[in-house]
């Protein structure tokens, strides 16, 4: 949009340079181009957009002290830096004034000076710091990142009182030049990891970046994979904790989600909430999660394979029973249970796109409702509906998002499988998740840690949580130059 302003100075003639500033942004209203005029009846110009600006600090604070200068004086760059407005400074190419004026700067320009006057006084409407909607929590902080990045900045900086916090900054998109950085702490983050990082995101050539989750999938190493190798979190707590093992994380300007990296399989299976009670109540959750994540993965297609090609199976007392009630159903196990899991898909998603009052209602009452219907109508099984409505809970236990997404998906093509190959199916099925969980990375770290490769120290924060003082080493996973936490910390 630029390219003929690129690299082009300033004019000591105000009328070219405004000239060239308003071709640019012509069919702009909110740019407002506030005249002046000075003694000698030498004329200027303060350039800023409305609704980007705080008005009233700007006009305080950097217009009026101007205004009250002598021409003279405004030439002397000292001058302009005394004046009580933060963060002046001076611009001499028009690409970075015009970029500087659409990012909510306000530019000052004057005739015979060569250079422009900028001051930072941005004021953007933002909503409040509130506890996200999708990351619950009962005995952590009730605090989440907004929009907002300097807010999400001060955010970290608020929680972690210490001069190694870092913040690397990039912009990105072509056409909607955001903000974005990358966080670490410095003397535990590698740095090979952080510049590997940077390289990657530095690369990406795309005109916006709307969300966290287009960069995302732009520098992912294994895009065709289901699983998410980056891990998206609203939680301030979160990256921190992150951020102390030595961990990535990126935020990026217009959204509330942070990505953390590197990552493995078993983080997306954690909530901050293990680490605020006992060890034994933070092991059996972990547990309980797991277990969920198996039932939500193997048990349609397991009920597929049996109800398909393994009868002998079932136990006679229960073999009775459930052959009445196929007896009923016209339809083969897999179209039965394809019908009700898309059905679930369904209310799934129009709950979570309806308002909240009236999502719950369509949940609940659909599912009773389309549940009873399709068992008189022959169309599923009385023992269908209950493993249908396991499976939505188990996949409901799972705390990120993202993961959940990747259990959905492959729950659908394990039973493709199993109704074609039986219990064959599901061991073929299972291994080849199992072998790409190890081939997958993160960032250039193995996905699978610490299981494959094995790092023993590192067991005792995965399915199980042991208790704090046992876990005094910082996870191989990103590789950290500080392996200890805290002080004279013994092995």
């Amino acid at each position: 949009m630029n390219n003929n302003l690129k690299n082009m100075k300033l004019s000591k003639v105000l009328t070219d340079n405004i000239n060239k500033l308003k071709t640019k942004l012509n069919d702009c209203p909110d740019v407002i181009w506030k005249r002046i005029y000075l003694n000698n009846n030498k004329e200027g110009y303060f350039i800023y957009i409305e609704g980007l600006v705080d008005v009233n600090l700007t006009q305080r604070d950097f217009i009026n002290p101007i205004i009250l200068m002598k021409y003279e004086e405004i030439l002397n760059q000292k001058n302009i830096e005394n004046i009580p407005a933060s963060n002046i400074y001076f611009v001499y190419d028009l690409n970075e004034i015009l970029q500087n004026i659409v990012s909510g700067i306000t530019v000052f320009i004057l005739d015979g000076m060569d250079y422009a006057v900028c001051c930072e006084s941005r004021k953007f409407e933002k909503r409040s710091v509130d506890e996200p909607e999708t990351e619950k929590n009962v005995k952590g902080p009730h605090e989440g990142f907004i929009e907002d990045l300097k807010v999400n900045m001060s955010i970290l900086r608020k929680r972690i009182r210490n001069n190694n916090l870092k913040f690397k900054t990039l912009k990105l998109g072509t056409t909607t030049h955001q903000n974005a950085v990358i966080a670490y702490i410095e003397d535990i983050a590698n740095p090979k990891l952080i510049d590997n990082l940077y390289n990657k995101m530095n690369a990406i050539d795309y005109d916006g970046l709307l969300a966290t989750g287009y960069i995302q999938q732009l520098i992912t190493d294994f895009k065709k994979s289901p699983f998410p190798q980056y891990q998206a979190t609203e939680r301030p707590d979160r990256a921190i904790a992150a951020l102390m093992e030595g961990r990535l994380v990126i935020l990026l300007d217009i959204t509330p989600v942070a990505l953390i990296v590197p990552v493995n399989f078993f983080a997306f299976f954690t909530a901050f909430d293990d680490y605020s009670i006992n060890w034994l109540f933070g092991s059996f959750l972990r547990l309980l999660r797991f277990f969920a994540l198996i039932i939500a993965i193997f048990l349609p297609g397991l009920y597929i394979a049996i109800t398909t090609f393994h009868y002998y199976m079932i136990p006679l007392n229960l073999l009775v029973p459930l052959a009445e009630s196929r007896s009923r159903v016209f339809l083969p196990p897999i179209l039965e249970a394809l019908v009700m899991e898309i059905t679930i898909e369904f209310l799934r998603e129009a709950a979570i796109r309806l308002p909240t009052y009236v999502g719950s209602s369509i949940g609940i009452v659909g599912g009773i409702v389309i549940g009873q219907a399709a068992v008189q109508a022959g169309i599923v099984s009385d023992l269908l509906i209950i493993i249908v409505s396991v499976t939505a809970i188990a996949s409901f236990v799972q705390p990120t998002y993202d993961m959940s997404l990747a259990i959905r998906f492959i729950r659908f093509i394990i039973m493709i499988f199993s109704s074609i190959f039986g219990i064959v199916g599901i061991v073929i099925c299972g291994a080849m998740i199992i072998a790409h969980l190890v081939v997958l990375e993160s960032l250039g770290q193995p996905y699978f840690q610490p299981i494959i490769p094995l790092k023993m120290k590192d067991l005792k924060d995965t399915i199980i949580r042991a208790p704090l003082n046992l876990l005094k080493k910082r996870p191989e996973i990103a590789k950290p130059l500080d392996k200890r936490r805290g002080k004279n910390n013994g092995e």
